[in-house]
């Protein structure tokens, strides 16, 4: 059975995003900073509440709505009966959230 829950992560990940920013905040470049470390944190801490053997990887990134795009990438080399990750996406009238979130089996 595979390790990593792909909608459990997303759950937490969804309530850790929406309790830091509301739906109707408006992109604010002072606050970001604040808003990136608070999502990842309590991400992590909700996370490793779980007590699976899992280390966890969070990245969150804020950009505002402004007409510009955004191309990423990433890979690694794991277990896929065991790892995972997900992606969960927020928008808001002025900005983009992205969470990714990597599960790896010790």
């Amino acid at each position: 059975k595979k390790t990593f829950n792909e909608d459990e992560v997303k759950i937490i990940v969804k309530e850790a995003l929406e309790s830091t920013i509301l739906q109707d905040s408006a992109y604010l470049h002072s606050r970001i900073s604040n808003w990136n470390a608070t999502i990842v944190e309590n991400t992590v801490k909700r996370l490793a509440a779980l007590n699976k053997s899992i280390k966890y990887i969070v990245t969150c990134t804020i950009f505002e709505k402004n007409g510009a795009g955004i191309h990423a990438t990433t890979t690694c080399h794991w277990d896929s009966k065991h790892d995972g990750d997900t992606t969960y996406r927020h928008d808001t009238n002025s900005m983009y959230v992205i969470v990714n979130v990597w599960g790896l089996s010790v």
